[in-house]
């Protein structure tokens, strides 16, 4: 159901659809932490820069989008009425309070515990809903089932970023970098590709595809193999990314997409799942040469999927439900061609970061690449916010 802001107050209108709130709280968040994790990484405050800058963007940031998008397209998936907004209105609130406690726990570090338990509160909640739906659906639902499994490593990794704050003689290393792998890969990149790949195709009008049932499977157990041989035995870890990005590129020749295509909201798409076969390929290059040759990237096999794939296919998917869901025309002006444009620097410049750092020249790469990331977001912010909060005409 789509709400005219004509009819509703400002307050009620931002509440009424489940994408406002939660994507304006992800936009916020991704311009507030990147800030924190700039100034943290430089020395300025003084935290843990590197938890900082992963359990924000993973949980305070994407999670956000996901549920935003989620909450409004999972019911749709499975043929069953629109989830109340009581309902998500109470998982958006323990995201909010997850997010201020986090922002305490920058200073005040026991506050992390809560944020912690405030977003296993959100994936609980959700899993419980989502999953009552799933129970009642009777469409075809092999998509909605990969969504519930997805949600539940992001709980579980949500749990080991937790322990991974408790003070013990254990080495908890273990569990914040499996909390990671299993964060990025096994929840955030493998939901967005499930995601993905059942909108892009749709959106596209591509009615002739016939899909490799097993894919979604074989995709989710090669992320399971890389969250677990990136601690046991990082030398192979180049040929489980080669193999995740041959299966994506060849299913991707399977459906044909019309790129190039001269609709923005068409191309972003197609874009974001290029960069998803491209950024795992190139990252198993990068980490044939790290394990075999002791070159250090950075993490750029990860950024190359999280930037290339999930920040573009983000924007892309945002900008979409924020038009069509405001009730304007699924229709990009010049600026926001610019701003999705200006998406694929972002990616460019962390590549380049990377580059430079490697070879010792951290500064200023580091700044630019965090810049650009946060111009994006006000870019964004200035062109759709008021869209997105409030209904604006485009």
């Amino acid at each position: 159901m789509e709400f005219s802001a004509q009819r509703l107050s400002k307050r009620d209108y931002f509440f009424s659809q489940p994408h406002q709130p939660f994507f304006l709280l992800g936009m916020i968040n991704a311009f507030v932490f990147m800030l924190l994790f700039l100034l943290s990484y430089k020395g300025i405050i003084g935290t843990n820069a590197l938890f900082l800058h992963s359990y924000s963007m993973i949980f305070l940031v994407f999670t956000n989008f996901f549920f935003g998008f989620l909450y409004t397209t999972f019911p749709r998936f499975s043929g069953t009425e629109p989830i109340e907004p009581r309902r998500y209105l109470i998982v958006f609130s323990l995201n909010f309070l997850a997010t201020l406690s986090f922002l305490v726990g920058v200073w005040f570090a026991p506050a992390l515990y809560a944020a912690s338990f405030f977003m296993a509160a959100s994936f609980a909640m959700t899993l419980k809903i989502f999953y009552h739906i799933y129970q009642r659906c009777t469409l075809p639902k092999r998509d909605q089932y990969w969504i519930i499994v997805a949600l539940g490593i992001g709980a579980m990794s949500n749990l080991l970023f937790l322990l991974s704050l408790i003070p013990c003689s254990c080495k908890t290393s273990v569990f914040y970098d499996t909390a990671v792998s299993f964060g990025v890969y096994l929840y955030a990149i493998f939901l967005g590709f499930v995601v993905a790949l059942r909108m892009v195709p749709f959106f596209s009008h591509v009615m002739e595809w016939k899909r490799n049932d097993k894919l979604h499977l074989q995709i989710f157990v090669l992320f399971v193999l890389h969250s677990f041989l990136s601690g046991l035995y990082p030398k192979a870890l180049f040929l489980v990314d080669l193999i995740a990005s041959l299966l994506i590129a060849y299913e991707l020749r399977q459906i044909k997409l019309p790129f190039p295509n001269k609709e923005p909201l068409l191309w972003i798409l197609h874009i974001a799942l290029f960069w998803l076969a491209l950024g795992l390929f190139v990252g198993s290059v990068v980490e044939f040469f790290e394990s075999f040759f002791g070159w250090y990237s950075f993490k750029l096999p990860l950024h190359l999927v999280a930037l290339g794939f999930l920040l573009t296919i983000l924007i892309g998917f945002g900008t979409r439900v924020t038009l069509g869901h405001s009730g304007n025309l699924l229709r990009v002006d010049r600026a926001g061609v610019v701003i999705f444009y200006f998406t694929q620097v972002v990616v460019l410049g962390r590549i380049l970061f990377s580059l430079a750092a490697s070879f010792g020249h951290i500064t200023p790469a580091f700044d630019i690449s965090a810049t650009l990331w946060m111009l994006l977001i006000l870019a964004w912010l200035w062109r759709y916010g008021s869209v997105l909060a409030f209904g604006r005409r485009a």
